[in-house]
């Protein structure tokens, strides 16, 4: 979470919808560490908009808002996914997920990750957990006895 000043801004660049989406789960954690959530609501969208940064707060004055909900946290926050987040393609985010292999430098570790996260963007129910196995298994680099007793045990 960073120091006990904050957290750093939202990452500029790269893939925005998962910058936000980290940046805003670091940022709901962060009220909630710091108490802040007990406060006003002008309070923490004053928060939000000091710890998104200065392209965040370029963002948040294009915002058309009511004026009513210029200091309330959700309707803030709403205007971000909606800037941020594109429509979802569940089909793309998919075929993403069935495609993904193990790259030559990533660690096992790491390629179960990014599997994970591929697999919350395509909404695949119950079927997720046991779909994420298969891919594993059908994606792993290494058929090494290590590797596949990593595979079997989860």
């Amino acid at each position: 979470m960073g120091d006990s000043r904050g957290i750093t801004p939202m990452k500029a660049g790269g893939n925005q919808a998962e910058n936000w989406r980290l940046w805003r789960s670091r940022f709901e954690n962060y009220l909630t560490a710091s108490e802040i959530v007990k406060k006003e609501e002008a309070t923490q969208c004053a928060q939000l908009l000091h710890y998104i940064g200065e392209e965040g707060f370029k963002i948040y004055t294009t915002f058309k808002m009511e004026e009513s909900d210029k200091n309330k946290l959700q309707p803030l926050l709403d205007e971000f996914e909606v800037h941020f987040l594109p429509k979802e393609n569940i089909s793309y985010e998919r075929y993403k997920f069935f495609s993904y292999r193990q790259q030559e430098a990533q660690t096992f570790e790491q390629f179960i990750t990014e599997l994970k996260s591929q697999a919350m963007k395509c909404k695949l129910g119950n079927l997720q957990d046991e779909l994420i196995k298969v891919m594993i298994i059908c994606g792993v680099n290494s058929a090494d006895a290590t590797t596949m007793r990593k595979i079997t045990a989860r």
